[in-house]
């Protein structure tokens, strides 16, 4: 499992994600009984991936493919498929053709964000695309307008249970408690840069004192995507020698 959010304001794009690749298998035991094993196989796994400065891919769900892990097929996908004039709108059905049939449509989903110049002027696109559903969808539009906000996957009901309406038992009793709206439209790219961050990390935390599987963790990396400078990596882990 992970956890990946992106935020989408004004001033541009945050796609930030945590680094942890938890390796999933069941077992027979000597009763027959079929048992569930859950490891952390590392905590330096690439989730995030900039495309040529200019868009930014996360990917969660699915962490491999017979065997072979998304991000090795990710990187092929890139060198392959795309080219210094592809368009954000080209990528979605790329990427559903490059997965889908030849791997039998993998559980598998990716965060898309980028800007394509309209008219003179730099729009925002983020897609949410699901290769096992088949599906794709423009997020940050209501059909006719931008729209700015945000949207997570993966592991996310830590982060849910804190900033949407919940239900909290008095006694013998629930009660409704209303969540305080997130004014998005006003939410600096700083500001966006630390909500993510704030979403992998106390979900990071909160799972390390929890009695359940520590399926979020490891570095985060965090890139952002403005209009202008394209993409750009806030916080990147890098490779080095102990």
């Amino acid at each position: 499992m992970s956890l990946l959010i992106t935020m989408y304001v004004p001033e541009g794009i945050v796609l930030s994600g945590d680094s942890r690749l938890t390796v999933n298998w069941s077992e027979k035991n000597n009763k027959g009984q079929e048992i569930n094993y859950s490891v952390n196989g590392s905590d330096n796994y690439n989730k995030i991936f900039n495309i040529q400065n200019k868009f930014g891919l996360g990917s969660f769900g699915t962490a491999d493919i017979k065997g072979i892990p998304v991000s090795g097929f990710i990187n092929e996908f890139i060198e392959e498929k795309i080219q210094e004039n592809t368009e954000i709108n080209e990528i979605p059905p790329k990427l559903h053709e490059f997965f889908g049939q030849k791997y039998n449509y993998p559980d598998v989903n990716f965060y898309l964000s980028g800007y394509k110049t309209e008219n003179g002027i730099s729009i925002p696109y983020v897609y949410f695309i699901s290769i096992g559903n088949k599906s794709d969808n423009r997020i940050n539009i209501d059909g006719v307008n931008i729209t700015f906000g945000a949207n997570w996957g993966g592991e996310i009901e830590i982060l849910q249970r804190l900033i949407q309406d919940v239900k909290i038992k008095t006694g013998n009793e629930w009660h409704e408690a209303k969540a305080a709206p997130i004014l998005y439209n006003f939410i600096t790219l700083q500001d966006a840069i630390d909500f993510c961050e704030y979403g992998i990390k106390t979900t990071i935390e909160t799972l390390r004192f929890q009695k359940r599987a520590k399926t979020v963790g490891g570095a985060i990396d965090t890139l952002i995507i403005r209009p202008k400078e394209g993409a750009e990596w806030i916080r990147k882990k890098e490779l080095k020698s102990n």
